[in-house]
């Protein structure tokens, strides 16, 4: 009677999971759709992007300049803007520093006419927004009308550099036009690509302009006066993973409000964390070809995940406090990079220390095998290719480099989270996050091992021997290559 029960009740189970997983994925489609209409910045969550627009007139010359912060850096600044830390910026404080700001920009700018370097300064006090960005906060747009007063005839040569914002990454364009002056062998175009950092040009955002200095000549007089300046707010084509960036961090917002909205939202992020996972990454290339060559078990994949997990949500929290703490005076972008360095130069030493471990074992199976090439059997052979130890080193090693980076999308829902007072909620959300990215990382780790196991039993030993050595030289290539593409 119990085992019927058992089975009537094991079959409602199994008839109502169908019913779940559609209850989950509409209501996640939900919050995913709600969550979209504010988007990421679209030259990434760390740029501080930089304008220049130069007008030549008899008297000087002007400086349209604006920039243009994403989500993290205006994160940063806002907390700058709020001097006494109410929360809210209010007329006095947002005028104080648009007045400091646009100073300090105007003294990191370097204008020199004919022979004579010309001081640059503010020429009114300037306009500030914070459009609405990814996961509820906001980016900044900051524009500086400047002027360097000099008496400018024909024939001068003019150069112009921007030295504001040095090492922080993003756009920087700089244009140069005359009002009723020629402007003569400019290295600089004349018109905004980016009309004035409103419309960034899908094709050059992989590429983004780096142009911080201008050099001309002011020709002769003529009848054109400079074109007003407009703005041109054009729709930008979004990848997938922006598509999903953005859905991960309006999850901060849309979702948590009830315990059913909780818990969606937690599986939605776990969901995102795994599809993160599965997009263009070294964590998976790693967990596999680190695996072909040892003896791990399921057991040590499953902690390796796990501590995947842990580390990626750590991660986030110790980038976000430094943010939270530190303010403008921390460059996340730079800790980021150094990270990624950090985390390339681990992986390159674990497979230098897997090749030399891994040719040293070969070379002592390979004695073994012809010290009693007739006293084994076939099954004994394969039997001694796995005594490869997993090791305690390489298992740590694809822990640290699985989580030690953080996403950029996780570090905005915490950052969101923290700015609406929902701190909980943003940390078990980086936490879904991760889970959903470590999940990815143990389901390749099981089919590596179930895929070494067919190797061991069907390839050749040749091949089956040097496939662990050709793994371990791969992760030391992919870890070279990681640290240099970052330099």
């Amino acid at each position: 009677m119990a085992s019927l029960w058992r089975s009537q009740a094991s079959a409602r189970a199994h008839r109502s999971l169908p019913r779940l997983a559609i209850v989950v994925g509409l209501a996640s489609i939900v919050l995913l759709g709600g969550s979209v209409a504010a988007q990421a910045h679209p030259l990434g969550n760390f740029t501080i992007n930089l304008y220049d627009g130069l007008t030549v007139r008899d008297d000087g010359i002007d400086v349209d300049y604006v920039v243009d912060m994403a989500e993290i850096p205006a994160f940063e600044e806002r907390q700058t803007i709020d001097a006494n830390g109410d929360g809210t910026l209010d007329p006095a404080e947002t005028t104080a520093y648009l007045t400091d700001t646009c100073a300090h920009l105007a003294n990191g700018l370097t204008l020199t006419v004919g022979n004579t370097v010309v001081p640059v300064r503010p020429a009114t006090t300037g306009a500030i927004a914070f459009p609405p960005g990814a996961g509820g906060l906001s980016t900044m747009r900051l524009e500086c009308p400047m002027h360097g007063h000099a008496s400018v005839s024909e024939g001068q040569p003019v150069s112009y550099r921007d030295g504001n914002f040095a090492g922080r990454i993003g756009w920087h364009e700089v244009t140069v036009v005359g009002d009723r002056l020629a402007v003569l062998d400019s290295d600089v175009p004349a018109a905004s690509v980016s009309a004035r950092l409103t419309a960034y040009p899908g094709d050059l955002l992989q590429s983004p302009l780096d142009q911080r200095t201008a050099s001309f000549r002011v020709g002769g007089a003529t009848d054109v006066a400079a074109a007003p300046v407009t703005d041109a707010a054009a729709p930008i084509t979004r990848s997938f993973g922006d598509r999903l960036t953005n859905a991960f961090t309006g999850l901060v917002t849309t979702g948590g409000s009830t315990p059913l909205l909780w818990m969606l939202a937690l599986v939605t992020a776990f969901a995102i964390g795994g599809i993160h996972a599965l997009g263009p990454g070294h964590g998976k290339t790693l967990m596999a070809a680190y695996l072909v060559g040892s003896d791990a078990r399921p057991r040590q994949v499953v902690a390796v995940g796990a501590a995947v997990s842990v580390m990626h949500t750590a991660s986030v929290v110790v980038l976000g406090l430094a943010v939270l703490l530190a303010g403008r005076a921390f460059t996340p972008e730079v800790a980021y990079r150094w990270t990624t360095v950090a985390s390339g130069a681990v992986v390159a030493g674990l497979g230098l220390y897997l090749l030399a471990t891994r040719i040293r074992h070969a070379r002592s199976t390979r004695s073994h095998d012809l010290a009693h090439a007739h006293g084994h059997d076939h099954e004994h052979e394969h039997g001694h290719t796995h005594e490869r130890p997993a090791g305690r080193f390489g298992l740590a090693t694809l822990a640290v480099s699985g989580g030690i980076l953080p996403s950029p999308s996780a570090l905005i829902a915490l950052l969101a989270a923290v700015a609406i007072g929902r701190v909980v909620f943003g940390l078990a959300l980086v936490l879904a996050f991760g889970l959903g990215l470590a999940t990815i990382l143990v389901a390749v780790g099981f089919g590596t091992i179930k895929a070494r196991s067919t190797m061991d039993r069907r390839l050749s030993r040749r091949v089956a021997t040097w496939a662990p050595i050709a793994s371990a030289a791969g992760i030391a290539m992919l870890g070279t290559v990681l640290v240099m593409r970052t330099l």
